[in-house]
Formats: C-alpha cells, sequence, structure tokens
C-alpha cells in the first residue's frame, strides 16, 4: 500500500521548548556507576531515576559470518507486555545499518546480569549452565534478516512490533530526499513481516522524511522532523484509516534541544505515551507533552550514547550503548 500524503488545513501548533544543550561527545564502554564496587548503582539526575533492566548479550552468533551474525550493534527499542524488541546490526557502518535483525527477549523470564552470558564471545562464553542456556534461549527470539533503516523508529502493540524503515537511496545510492518510507507489521510470534506500507510526506515544494518515529498502538505513528533552518523540532501524528496512513495533527517545538555539533547532535531515541513524547540526544532525554510543550530535561553522566527509547505505560525505558544495556525507570 502507497500513501501520498498531502497537507492541506491542516496547521501547525507551535510551542516555546528549552534553551539549548550541549550533547557529551565523549564515549565509554560502561559508567563507574555500573560495576562491582557500586554494585551497578543507578543513573539519577532531573526528577528521573534509571536502573539496570538488562545487560544484553554482545552478540548472538558467531561474529564474521556474513550476513548471518546477529549483533553487537544496538540502535532501536520498544517495549510491551514485559517484551523488550531491539534492533541489532552487525556492524555500526553505514553500508549495513540498512539490515538487521528484531531480537526479543522476555525480559520477566531472564536475569538482569546474566543473559549476557548468552553471548558466543569468549570472555562471556560458558558461563551458564544447560538449564539456564535452555531456559534462556526459550525466552529470546531473532527475526530474519530484513531491512530496518536506521533502526531506531520502532513500536509494539499487544500483536504487532511496528518498523518505520527509512534511509531509502535512489538508484546510485543517492539519497532519495524527502521521498518514501516503509512501515512494517511484523508478527509478534515469530517476528516475520505481516504488512508493507509506504508513505511518502508531502508538504508542496518539499517534504518531510522521518528519521526518528514512535509507534502508539496499532493506528498511530509519531514522527520528528527536525526542521533546521526555522529552529524548530517538529512532531507530526500519523493514523491509519482504511489501510491508508493519514496526517492528523502537527506540532512543533521552538528549540534545537541540543547545541548542533557535527557528529554529536542527532535524535537517538523518540517515544510516546499517554500524553507525552520522549526524545534522547546521547546522553539528554527530553519530555514533552504530546503538543509539543516542553515539561522536563533529564541528563545521565556514563557517557554512554541512548540508543534507542521506550515507554510502556508510565514506565520509561532507554538502551545504552556499548555494551548494550536496557535501562528503566518512572519520570
Amino acid at each position: 500500500m502507497f500513501n501520498a500524503i498531502h497537507l492541506n488545513s491542516i496547521g501547525y501548533v507551535f510551542e516555546f521548548g528549552p534553551k539549548e544543550v550541549v550533547s557529551t561527545r565523549k564515549h565509554s564502554g560502561s559508567s563507574k556507576n555500573w560495576n562491582a564496587a557500586h554494585r551497578y548503582g543507578t543513573e539519577t539526575s532531573g526528577g528521573l531515576t534509571l536502573a539496570t533492566q538488562l545487560w544484553e548479550p554482545r552478540s548472538l552468533s558467531l561474529e564474521t559470518n556474513d550476513w548471518q551474525q546477529v549483533g553487537p550493534v544496538m540502535e532501536g527499542l520498544a517495549v510491551n507486555g514485559g517484551w523488550a524488541y531491539s534492533s541489532w546490526y552487525r556492524s555500526a557502518a553505514a553500508s549495513d545499518q540498512l539490515k538487521g535483525n528484531i531480537v526479543a527477549f522476555n525480559m520477566k523470564k531472564l536475569n538482569k546480569y546474566q543473559a549476557q552470558y548468552l553471548s558466543p564471545r569468549s570472555y562471556l562464553y560458558k558461563k551458564l549452565s544447560f538449564g539456564k542456556f535452555k531456559s534462556y534461549s526459550q525466552n529470546v527470539k531473532v527475526s530474519p534478516y530484513m531491512r530496518l533503516g536506521h533502526g531506531q523508529s520502532l513500536g509494539a502493540s499487544s500483536k504487532y512490533i511496528y518498523v518505520l524503515a527509512n534511509e531509502n537511496k535512489l538508484p546510485g545510492g543517492a539519497s532519495n530526499g524527502f521521498y518514501s518510507e516503509e512501515i512494517l507489521q511484523l508478527k509478534k510470534s515469530d517476528l516475520t513481516i505481516n504488512k508493507v506500507w509506504s508513505i511518502w510526506v508531502d508538504v508542496g515544494s518539499s517534504g518531510r522524511y522521518f528519521y526518528n518515529a514512535a509507534f502508539a498502538g496499532d493506528n498511530t505513528m509519531y514522527g520528528v522532523f527536525h526542521n533546521a533552518a526555522f529552529g524548530r523540532c517538529e512532531f507530526w501524528r500519523l493514523n491509519l484509516v482504511n489501510n491508508r496512513w493519514q496526517v492528523s495533527q502537527v506540532t512543533a517545538t521552538q528549540s534545537h534541544f541540543v547545541k548542533q555539533q557535527a557528529g554529536s547532535s542527532p535524535v537517538q531515541g523518540f517515544s510516546v505515551s499517554g500524553s507525552n513524547m520522549y526524545l534522547a540526544f546521547n546522553n539528554l532525554i527530553f519530555k514533552l507533552q504530546t503538543d509539543g510543550t516542553y515539561q522536563k530535561t533529564w541528563k545521565h553522566v556514563s557517557n554512554r550514547e541512548i540508543e534507542g527509547l521506550a515507554s510502556d505505560g508510565s514506565q520509561l525505558y532507554a538502551q545504552l550503548a556499548q555494551r548494550g544495556e536496557i535501562l528503566s525507570g518512572r519520570w
């Protein structure tokens, strides 16, 4: 199904956002809060406390095994009903970011620290008994190798997983500008594709291409567009009506949120829950209302990048890179 979405009478609702905050350029493998001496202490700042929910395995297959390799680069995150769904890639190189696997973890059945030993890496391997290995393996799912785009636009409902597959290219490898993106609907049972929609948001002389999106249930998607020329972030809501995705609301927050620095300013997580939206940049999380009203800023000091953000009810989840770790808390 292809949707060319044209804007007519829908207008913008503008809200003023926060002053720009400097985002960290430092990235390390772990925080001082996450070691034996501190007994896995929490990350706390700005009214939000995040604690470890799951140390993810570094990989789930033998590395350097061409396309069959699963991990070690995690990008996006969705959580629903105690299951975490994350997009995994074999490399951080741009050529590999387009295709990867969705990995699902039943967090209620996995020990939050021992699950990392499912990795075949030599320094982690054989640290689980066979009984634990069998039990944990039954609570992990891996999708087929598929095109996921950048992988930071995930969502989960009671029945399906959703992915906005972006980073499309024209023949020859050139960027496709503001042209189509694909919304994938995956079955939770086996993480295979159930439906695919193509969308294209056209505003006349240009368009809106979403590098980050969030799904609220089965019929609603929110897309983020950083309009650098006008110094704002736009939040577009699309609803599924008669099997077609249609723009239903556009809001904008007048702010860049973070000081724009080469290599350190991209949105790396976006999630929507109820009347709240959460936007992540490296070590920063911003809380907004769905009308674009800014509420709060949270900053962690681990020097680890946020790679994916999710919310399930009142619980907020953040995935950190190097090594992959899912944290959770309430804000």
